[in-house]
């Protein structure tokens, strides 16, 4: 669980909602992704608001709209998506005082407002930064376009906003390839904020960062935010994040909107199932251990009309009259709405946990046979003709059959590298590698190539690991002839099928056309999951 709530630090807690207008305001929001079989409703009559100076957060499972909510509200959707109704409107619908009726803006009206008025942080910011520009570079460009500066204005600007977010001026010289990933969103993040907007939005952007650099890069969002008095939509599946971050918290699932209060309201008295069964999806790091609840099943077939409540059959506390609730919000408390009128937070509270305490911690050592094990691994990069850098340097490892082994430390410490090693990606510098007692040889291509096979990696990012050019069924399909090569057997739909299950992207039909763009961050990972499992790997 998250640190304990400081009501203190809340803006939402101290003044409510209700105290300010709206700075953004979201009103019966609507949106689809058309196909041929059928519509996509990824966002159902959503309605959210963001005051001066707050940070809403809006949580949910993957594919669940969150990201399609936002780039919604600044029409920043790509075809197949549509908006099919509700309005979005920035400081009220009067263009002439500053206010932006967002769905009826014109071009130009929309190139002032995006980055000026409202700025994105996106969720991958190595594929959002250009790999052939610099940092300077992408920085002018961001300056330059929004603001009327000289020359040495926007130089002076620019070191500004590096240094603001704690990077070195001698960085902007740099491409993104050679930051680390918290550099890279922190690039992103100076670029979001160069114009001074008020509003910034905030896709996942530290999910791929490791824990330590993604408090760093959470403080100084919150000191910058604190300094330049901007509003925060911060979208994340991490509902534990936003209990300690977020004045508001907003829960979606299935493209609508079912709980919505402040921080400690959540935390502490929330009413929907579905939320309820979010906050028991995450560790406690006091008292006893627990095998994690989860929530069983998967989200609704979005293509086409949902009746009644579209949780009913994940829900332990469905009746018949849940197939025909409104599925209108309606108040709990001050500040605090739900989409469930039949189950209050008493109730929540005397249902039966789903999941014993855990009487014995696991033997972290496991008991079955070593299958995969390192020894004195070592990695060494030329930089140049006398320059080099030991990135792996004695590691040994050991992987038992059945057991679980966790590899943790902060970025650039060698984590990737050594699974890169070991996952036959990178050729080692030293050491040796056994595959159930055998040395490994990488340069005898087939025993190497069934290696490969055996041992197989879900990379760390899911929009670089996926051929945008291609379907899911083109990558899971592909795994699996090469694997099935070796079986003699040919893929057929019914294995694609159970894999997508397997990995929750069901139903398969939704899925299995789909290209990566057409699919969220969570979603392309489950692909990217899918695609290593079809190999039947040992590891």
């Amino acid at each position: 669980m998250p640190a304990p709530i400081d009501p203190a630090r809340s803006t939402a807690d101290n003044a409510g909602p209700a105290a300010t207008e709206p700075i953004l305001n979201i009103k019966d929001l609507s949106i689809a992704y058309r196909s041929g079989a059928g519509d996509v409703r990824a966002v159902r009559h959503v309605d959210l608001d963001l005051h001066a100076g707050e940070v809403v957060g809006l949580a949910g499972e993957s594919g669940c709209g969150k990201s399609t909510l936002a780039y919604g509200s600044i029409r920043l959707l790509r075809p197949p998506a549509v908006i099919t109704g509700g309005s979005v409107t920035y400081r009220g619908r009067r263009v002439d005082a500053r206010g932006v009726d967002v769905l009826a803006a014109n071009a130009e009206q929309l190139r002032i407002l995006r980055w000026r008025e409202i700025a994105i942080v996106f969720q991958s910011a190595m594929n959002s930064l250009n790999p052939v520009l610099r940092v300077r570079d992408q920085l002018l460009d961001a300056v330059g376009a929004h603001l009327a500066m000289t020359s040495e204005q926007r130089h002076d600007r620019i070191v500004t906003l590096i240094e603001m977010v704690g990077i070195p001026r001698a960085r902007l010289k740099s491409y993104p390839h050679e930051l680390s990933g918290g550099m890279r969103q922190r690039v992103m993040i100076a670029m979001a904020l160069a114009a001074e907007p008020e509003v910034v939005i905030m896709d996942e952007p530290t999910t791929a960062l490791d824990v330590v650099v993604q408090r760093d890069i959470l403080a100084e969002i919150f000191e910058l935010k604190d300094r330049l008095g901007f509003s925060v939509l911060f979208i994340t599946h991490d509902l534990s994040l936003l209990l300690e971050i977020a004045d508001r918290v907003v829960i979606m699932y299935a493209g609508q909107v079912v709980e919505s209060g402040t921080r400690e309201q959540i935390h502490t008295r929330s009413v929907h199932p579905y939320t309820r069964g979010l906050l028991t999806s995450f560790p406690r790091l006091t008292g006893p251990r627990r095998k994690l609840s989860g929530i069983p099943g998967s989200p609704p077939d979005l293509r086409g009309a949902l009746v009644g409540c579209p949780f009913i059959p994940r829900c332990r506390f469905s009746t018949d009259a849940c197939a025909t609730v409104d599925m209108a919000l309606t108040p709990v408390e001050a500040d605090h709405v739900s989409a469930c009128p039949f189950v209050t937070a008493e109730r929540l509270d005397r249902a039966p946990a789903a999941a014993a305490a855990i009487a014995q911690a696991r033997d972290a050592a496991g008991t079955g046979a070593a299958v995969l094990e390192a020894v004195e691994l070592a990695k060494r990069y030329r930089l140049g003709r006398n320059v080099t850098v030991d990135a792996v340097r004695g590691v040994s490892v050991q992987l038992r059959r059945g057991t679980i082994t966790a590899l943790v430390g902060e970025s650039g410490s060698g984590k990737t590298t050594v699974a890169r090693l070991l996952a036959g990606q990178e050729r080692r510098s030293g050491g040796e590698i056994l595959l159930d007692g055998a040395p490994i040889d990488p340069a005898a291509r087939r025993g190497f190539r069934a290696y490969k096979g055996a041992v197989q990696m879900v990379f760390q990012d899911p929009f670089a690991a996926l051929n945008p050019l291609h379907t899911v069924r083109y990558h899971v399909e592909r795994a699996l002839r090469l694997h099935q090569r070796r079986t003699g057997s040919d893929p057929n739909q019914a294995e694609l099928d159970r894999l997508l299950e397997q990995v929750r992207l069901s139903p398969p039909d939704q899925f299995r056309d789909a290209h990566p763009h057409e699919l969220s961050g969570g979603q392309r990972q489950r692909v990217a999951i899918a695609r290593a499992l079809a190999a039947s790997p040992r590891v």
